[in-house]
């Protein structure tokens, strides 16, 4: 990977200086240009300086990192929120397909989250814009996008137009609505069964996740398993019959 610059936002003294100290034990070839214990803070230096990762507290006493979002004047920098808590925030950024790291930070994850900035291609405005769009709308139980990251690419997605979810161990495949091709994401199916229960969706089988409103026909043949919309054939578990009862 080629050398890039970060800069560190926390109103914690100590946890800029311990992730200062992880960056350089572990990824030597990102310069440290520099750090910041507020939202204003920040804005003086950024206002002047591009940097290539931004790595983000949520919660800073009486503001929050989305405030930052909200001013930058350049919204170029790869967001990787660092955070102990916030549970709005959280889910803002996994619908986002933003990195975040957990406080207290593991090098390992910290690595794998620098990483993956040179893997992908990304409209970093755009991912912004669907971050601080994602925080309002979780606030507001109005959500209607979901970001998925695949190896190429980062996709925008109508909720309303996801058919059902495949998983396949660590991997989970998207269905979606007029497209023949299902996005491969890495992340497991539990993640998303978490992210989209309240949307309708309901994990019929061990493998599969399924939106309620894209249920074409129920088929008791072979154990009984679905049609969806998409005409694609999904099982249902045993186990889990009852919830087409409750449907």
């Amino acid at each position: 990977m080629n050398n890039l610059n970060c800069f560190i936002v926390d109103d914690e003294q100590g946890a800029i200086e311990t992730l200062s100290v992880l960056l350089h034990r572990y990824c030597p070839f990102l310069t440290l240009a520099g750090t910041a214990g507020s939202v204003a803070e920040a804005l003086v230096f950024l206002k002047d300086t591009v940097v290539d990762i931004l790595f983000l507290d949520i919660k800073m006493k009486q503001e929050t990192g989305f405030d930052l979002l909200r001013q930058l004047p350049e919204r170029s920098a790869h967001v990787i929120f660092v955070t102990a808590h916030d549970q709005y925030g959280i889910q803002a950024i996994k619908f986002s397909a933003t990195d975040y790291l957990l406080k207290p930070l593991n090098p390992e994850e910290l690595i794998a989250a620098v990483h993956k900035v040179g893997q992908k291609k990304i409209n970093h405005t755009e991912q912004v814009a669907m971050l601080l769009q994602s925080y309002q709308q979780q606030q507001n139980n109005t959500q209607k996008r979901i970001a998925l990251a695949d190896q190429q690419e980062i996709r925008y997605v109508l909720i309303e137009n996801i058919v059902c979810c495949n998983s396949d161990n660590s991997y989970t495949s998207f269905y979606l609505c007029g497209e023949t091709e299902p996005i491969l994401v890495s992340k497991s199916i539990a993640e998303y069964e978490a992210l989209l229960s309240p949307y309708g969706f309901i994990r019929i089988h061990q493998s599969w996740l399924i939106s309620r409103d894209h249920i074409e026909t129920f088929k008791k043949a072979d154990g009984g398993y679905l049609i969806m919309d998409n005409k694609l054939s999904v099982p249902v578990s045993r186990q889990r019959k009852h919830l087409l009862r409750e449907i």
